[in-house]
């Protein structure tokens, strides 16, 4: 029987876990990061690097979403990681807007580890992808979000 508290983790699953450690210390890295994240930033790294162990009181969603709208259409993207003391997730998507059609949003293939349930690994092919979509938002101007509802004891 596995146990409940680690994580049952393939190669692909470490190197998603690689790429959501580089894309926290870009994000750290930001003048734009205010304290707040800092320290969420902090907790999702902690618990991101004692996999496969789970950390106990563990909450972070942290990534990047770029927003460009114009007189007639727009768009948004995102990448957004969440950590937490039962899962792992990457997830990748955004909207479309135009004056005449409307609007539409979209999710790409994902990445989600849990513990004791099944796995979702839809975007391994994309991950090395990831990171150089994370910087190429941030450099167009995105907005990094950091949620942090960590409640973790240190050990």
């Amino acid at each position: 029987m596995d146990d409940p508290k680690q994580f049952d983790l393939t190669e692909e699953d470490e190197y998603a876990i690689e790429v959501a450690i580089s894309v926290a210390q870009k994000l750290l890295r930001k003048a734009a990061v205010s304290p707040r994240e800092i320290v969420g930033l902090g907790h999702a790294l902690y618990a991101l690097k004692r996999l496969p162990d789970t950390t106990p009181g563990a909450y972070v969603e942290f990534g990047v979403a770029f927003r460009q709208d114009f007189e007639y259409s727009g768009g948004m993207r995102y990448v957004t990681f969440i950590i937490c003391e039962f899962a792992f997730e990457i997830s990748r998507g955004g909207s479309e807007w135009d004056k005449h059609v409307g609007s539409d949003s979209f999710s790409e293939p994902g990445w989600r580890i849990e513990i004791g349930a099944g796995a979702r690994r839809e975007c391994f092919h994309k991950l090395a992808d990831l990171e150089e979509a994370v910087q190429e938002y941030l450099n167009l101007g995105g907005t990094i979000s950091v949620a942090d509802e960590s409640e973790i004891e240190f050990e």
